[in-house]
């Protein structure tokens, strides 16, 4: 209950409706008392001076001693039950009036306290002491259940007030409802669809501000996303050129530093351009049923370091996209081996089967990362200082690209590391990523 109310006070229209009823309350407590002290005086002054007149009539009328036959006839032409008791009478005109003795009275207010009230059951009791005797009226609950009817009916008509009252502002606050989607999508990097808001006022303002900026980030990453794959296209042609030109060299010592350069470069060239395909609507999943541990056990034989790689599978098939997860598997191998401390070190993959998905995990025993750097390692070219230093190699594009190709399985990557420790990268893959 607490969970759902403190979801329910995010929504403004929840808020307002609150303080609206809260309001209402609030005025009729203040009516209820301001009516009571009014009420008071005037009961005081009109009202028991009234009832007491209208007692004395029929007590006059039953008379001293009191005729039962008249007080039987009283009780049964008027909305009244009578009893009476003292001077050897005992008697009702119910029988479901109990002795007066049963019930607690209080006196009314001087110079009435000779006139004493009670109410029993939804049932409101006078009672009147002359001369000897004892008057008990018994007010029908007629009276009181048409009281309580008309003040039900005053509550389904405050109750009818608050609803048309939550629909409307519910109504009139539903753009924003609409455009805080948006702005939740625009977050997550869906910049294609738009607000569209009726309103014309400030809310209509808000949205085609919502709308303007939308078309604005989105110009901002098409542009971004085209440079860069322009760049990376138009490097590959003069890299290629200077392989060529490298293999004339006669030096051998200088050709295959310069080899090594270029590799790295064309390395480069390749994850941005692989990033930004990932990253753009373009380039659907070529997926088809794999066995991961076939597909581990491959990536894990080509690699040149394979003697020091651990594996614990659990056979898993699942739909992937083939060249995609083994470039993911390559790259965290790759960092997994890069930054351990000791260079013989083994680091372990598992692989195993977890509810709806399956969980892929490769954990180094390496120098670790701190806490603050661990939610920016799949940025794009981020490589915290402590960890990555350039004379390990690398870019920052190896966890970015990963985290790029388990978003597009519908999958989820998280990191674990301690400095010192060692780091472990657990990716999640649901079994039904259709």
């Amino acid at each position: 209950m607490l969970d759902y109310l403190a979801t329910k006070w995010q929504s403004l229209v929840f808020r307002l409706l609150l303080y609206f009823t809260l309001s209402i309350l609030a005025l009729a407590v203040i009516l209820a008392i301001s009516f009571s002290q009014r009420l008071r005086p005037h009961v005081q002054q009109q009202v028991l001076p009234n009832i007491e007149r209208y007692l004395d009539y029929l007590i006059s009328d039953i008379g001293n001693p009191p005729d039962l036959v008249v007080a039987q006839q009283l009780a049964d032409d008027l909305p009244f039950e009578i009893r009476i008791e003292g001077q050897g009478s005992n008697w009702a005109s119910s029988p479901a009036i109990k002795p007066i003795s049963s019930y607690r009275f209080e006196a009314a207010p001087p110079p009435y306290d000779h006139v004493h009230y009670s109410h029993q059951r939804r049932t409101e009791l006078l009672l009147i002491k002359r001369n000897g005797l004892q008057y008990l009226f018994v007010v029908e609950d007629s009276f009181r259940r048409g009281a309580e009817r008309r003040h039900g009916l005053l509550f389904i008509g405050l109750a009818a007030i608050l609803l048309v009252l939550y629909l409307g502002i519910r109504r009139l606050f539903r753009p924003i409802a609409v455009m805080s989607e948006q702005v939740r999508r625009i977050g997550e990097g869906d910049l294609q669809q738009s607000v569209e808001v009726e309103n014309k006022g400030e809310l209509g303002l808000l949205a085609a501000g919502i709308n303007r900026m939308s078309r604005q980030i989105k110009s901002m990453l098409e542009s971004k996303s085209g440079l860069l794959l322009a760049i990376s296209h138009e490097l590959r042609s003069p890299l290629t050129r200077m392989r060529v030109n490298l293999e004339l060299l006669d030096d051998d010592e200088l050709r295959h530093k310069l080899v090594d350069d270029t590799r790295e470069m064309e390395t480069l060239i390749g994850a941005i351009l692989e990033s930004e395909k990932l990253n753009s609507s373009h380039a659907p999943l070529s997926l088809s049923q794999v066995q991961l541990v076939e597909l581990i056990e491959e990536v894990v034989a080509n690699h040149p370091q394979h003697n020091r790689i651990d594996m614990r599978l659990t056979p898993i098939e699942l739909a992937v996209d083939e060249l995609r997860c083994k470039l993911l598997l390559k790259n965290l191998i790759d960092n997994a081996l890069q930054y351990s401390r000791d260079p013989e070190a083994h680091i372990t993959i598992e692989l195993r089967s977890e509810q709806d998905a399956a969980i892929l995990q490769v954990v180094d025993q390496g120098i670790g990362i701190a806490a603050a750097d661990i939610p920016r390692l799949t940025e794009a070219f981020y490589r915290p200082d402590s960890a990555r230093q350039r004379n390990t190699g690398g870019y920052g594009l190896g966890l970015y690209l990963c985290q790029l190709i388990v978003a597009a399985h519908g999958g989820v990557l998280r990191i674990e590391s301690e400095p010192g420790k060692g780091t472990r990268v657990v990716v999640s893959l649901p079994v039904d990523n259709s």
